[in-house]
């Protein structure tokens, strides 16, 4: 497809402004970077493991949405 204009890309196609928002949460005892698509789901970016098992869960892998609530631990 050719896009004939006079209007420059940057107005066109518009990805410069969106800067992904990354977490990094434990989930199992696994740590993972995540981008929060709502309140309570979350897309894994990244696994932030040692544990070379950790990697062949199928649960765990980049781009799957898992659920996560976060909490707030009490003080003792």
């Amino acid at each position: 497809m050719i896009l004939w204009t006079v209007m420059p890309t940057e107005l066109i196609f518009d990805t410069a402004g969106y800067q992904p928002c990354y977490e990094e949460v434990k989930m199992d005892g696994t740590s993972l970077l995540v981008e929060r698509i709502n309140a309570t789901q979350c897309k894994i970016v990244r696994l932030l493991a040692t544990d070379p098992m950790q990697f062949l869960r199928p649960e765990l892998q980049p781009g799957s949405i898992v659920e996560y609530y976060p909490f707030i631990e009490a003080l003792r």
